[in-house]
């Protein structure tokens, strides 16, 4: 049976890019966008949103912000 290698421990890290206050990802165009329409909400654990639509598609978008 042959050896197995084994896995890193540790997974590289991704290479992302912070986004601006009202840049979201579409996952329809599967691109970075500012939304359109934004409005901040508030999701029901309590942690602030944004909600608005993607300005090519007009799908909605979500991004979730860091609790405040």
């Amino acid at each position: 049976m042959p050896k197995k290698s084994a896995k890193p421990a540790a997974k590289k890290a991704a290479k992302k890019s912070p986004m601006a206050e009202g840049e979201g990802y579409c996952v329809k165009c599967k691109a970075k966008r500012a939304m359109a329409n934004v409005k901040k909400v508030k999701m029901a654990n309590g942690r602030p949103a944004l909600k608005g639509t993607c300005p090519v598609c007009s799908t909605g978008m979500f991004k979730i912000l860091p609790p405040s």
